[in-house]
């Protein structure tokens, strides 16, 4: 057991320190840190979360040398892993190292196995995808722990003690949970396989067909800037939570969200119909200070990473833009293909990067 002088020689003790900053102290031994750990943390500010930092990436750290020759990859190729996988240097880290664990490198031997299928630049970009999901994923997570956890239990005044233990619990609920999520990974592949298969164009393996939808919301900027912080946070959950929901309750799938917008594609143009007329008709605000509209376009796209290029995808994002509010305009592929759907026409718009006046017309009704 460290004595308590020593606790207070490292500074860890003091006239300004908590109440129960000794019984952490002791919780933090507890768990095998050293003093050496609580005074780096402490000057960090985070001594209440050392111990959940540690279990959640637990391990020694090792230096790149050292994880380049146990993983026995081309120090090049393990060098675009770490980058496409966004790894920056954490603490306990070899002073100047990123410090890999063993579990991170034979992550990195796995995903060498790829070339053995793939090229290296694609092996490379799927790496990239799933280094930019799983960044998305770990900054979700946390503001879930601070908004839900942690800021309440500031605000009522509790103790280091009863915030370090809590943020080690949280980290708890990440154990084994890669592993259980291997059938929800499973599924995604499966059904995007068989969205491929319907949006196929032949034999071409990169061009596919898909209706393409973008809806945003009108007046939104203006309206956020009254919203205090938790205001604009509660907004923009339930903005994100309603527009996954309705696409994917109408056959569509949400690619991305860019701020107010969100962007998703159906195989079927009366799906992409349904999911614009219902986004609408929820993003609709009562007191009309922010209003939704949305654009179409149908044709073939690059998908490509997860997200789908091309001009129609240009197109479908400039219809926005020409779309009065709680109005969807679409083209005239859109209302070729969308038998059930009934539009009126809006006329001819010059839109930019398009050379031609485009033919539109407007989203009446859906089945």
């Amino acid at each position: 057991m460290i004595p308590v002088e020593e606790f207070d020689r490292a500074g860890l003790l003091g006239d300004d320190a908590p109440p129960d900053r000794l019984e952490l102290l002791r919780w933090v031994e507890s768990h095998g840190h050293t003093i050496e750990h609580m005074v780096e943390a402490a000057s960090a500010g985070n001594l209440s979360s050392v111990a959940g930092d540690r279990r959640m990436v637990p391990g020694e750290r090792l230096t790149r040398a050292e994880a380049v020759k146990r993983c026995g990859l081309d120090p090049d190729v393990f060098d675009s892993y770490a980058t496409a996988f966004g790894f920056v240097p954490v603490a306990g880290a070899p002073p100047g190292e990123v410090g890999y664990t063993t579990d991170e490198i034979e992550v990195f031997e796995l995903l060498g196995s790829l070339s053995s299928m793939f090229s290296p630049d694609e092996g490379l970009s799927f790496v990239r995808v799933l280094g930019s999901s799983l960044g998305r994923l770990g900054e979700a997570v946390v503001s879930m722990f601070l908004a839900d956890v942690e800021s309440p239990h500031i605000e009522s005044g509790a103790g280091e003690l009863a915030l370090a233990q809590k943020v080690y619990e949280g980290v708890g609920l990440l154990d084994g949970l890669a592993e259980r999520l291997d059938p929800i990974l499973r599924r995604n592949v499966l059904q995007a396989v068989e969205r491929s298969r319907r949006a196929s164009i032949g034999d071409e393996r990169l061009k596919y067909r898909f209706t393409v939808g973008f809806v945003d919301l009108v007046g939104f900027t203006e309206r956020s800037e009254q919203m205090s912080t938790t205001e604009l946070a509660r907004f923009v959950r339930d903005f994100e939570g309603t527009a996954h929901d309705i696409a994917i309750g109408n056959g569509a799938r949400v690619v991305k969200l860019i701020g107010d917008e969100v962007m998703f594609v159906a195989t079927d143009s009366n799906d992409a119909c349904r999911a614009a007329a219902a986004l609408t008709t929820a993003f609709t605000a009562g007191d009309g200070h922010v209003v939704p509209r949305g654009g179409l376009a149908h044709g073939d796209v690059l998908m490509r990473g997860g997200d789908y290029y091309g001009s129609v995808v240009n197109l479908a994002s400039r219809l926005v833009d020409q779309a009065v509010p709680e109005e969807v305009l679409v083209t005239g592929e859109v209302v070729h293909v969308a038998a059930e759907c009934r539009f009126e026409p809006a006329g001819r718009r010059m839109m930019k990067g398009f050379a031609e006046p485009v033919p539109t017309w407007s989203l009446v009704s859906t089945p």
